[in-house]
């Protein structure tokens, strides 16, 4: 089931694990800005680089994404805006950006999702690939990016910069910290990258996935029954997915 299926049914249906499923495809992992209802932001947690300071006026917000230290809106009008650390240019989306129809946001950089299915990158990383063209969906990563293609193939950029040979049939990705996840259209996961604390280390057996999500060290998977898989580092209890959910 491919990603807008599995958006329309979230939307559509009230209990928690569907609510879920919506919330795996559209949040970044860091979990420090949410959008409400009203298509208000509302912002909290560490607030060093005032990246939990939501810009006054703020009312057409309908996607958000957290960097590691800095914050991305979409408004309606297809118009990016960006807040808190800004060394890097990161939070300043490039001028006469527009027709932006996704966002994520890495370490110390923004990608925008146009129209066109072309990508726009800003702050410091490594520029996306010439030519990049028919994207479907963008994940940025601690330090790398990848892309997903309308042919279901990954296009990986940054320190992180090759995806496995062979991969296809790709429905949505995520990027962590030096690792990656891919999910096929089997409900299968491929995961790659660095493999501290075992993050790319697939369950054996995992099957029926309908989302992914990856975090700095650990990996995340929603299965179709409503149950969330995870694996790698534990350090804060991460990976001990409550008894409800597992």
């Amino acid at each position: 089931m491919n990603a807008s299926r599995i958006y329309r049914r979230a939307q559509a249906n009230g209990p928690l694990w569907r609510r879920l499923a919506l919330a795996f495809l559209l949040s970044h992992v860091a979990l420090r800005v949410c959008q409400a209802a009203t298509t208000t932001t509302a912002a909290w947690g560490n607030n060093s680089d005032l990246q939990s300071s939501v810009p006054p006026g703020l009312t057409t917000g309908v996607a958000i994404a957290g960097g590691n230290l800095h914050s991305l809106a979409l408004k309606s009008d297809h118009t990016v805006v960006g807040w808190g650390f800004n060394v890097f240019g990161q939070a300043t989306p490039p001028a006469g950006l527009t027709n932006v129809v996704a966002i994520s946001a890495g370490n110390s950089y923004s990608i925008a999702l146009k129209s066109n299915s072309t990508v726009t990158q800003w702050g410091s990383q490594v520029a996306p690939p010439g030519g990049l063209t028919n994207v479907m969906a963008i994940a940025a990563g601690w330090d790398h990016t990848l892309a997903l293609k309308s042919d279901g193939t990954v296009v990986a950029w940054g320190t992180t910069n090759v995806a496995p040979a062979g991969l296809t049939n790709v429905l949505a990705i995520a990027a962590g910290n030096g690792h990656s996840l891919a999910l096929r259209s089997d409900g299968t996961v491929v995961a790659w990258g660095n493999n501290a604390f075992g993050k790319t280390n697939v369950p054996d057996g995992l099957t029926n996935v309908v989302a992914i999500a990856a975090g700095k060290d650990h990996s995340l998977a929603l299965r179709w029954d409503g149950t969330v898989v995870a694996w790698g580092n534990n350090n804060n209890g991460q990976t001990n997915v409550p008894s409800c959910l597992g």
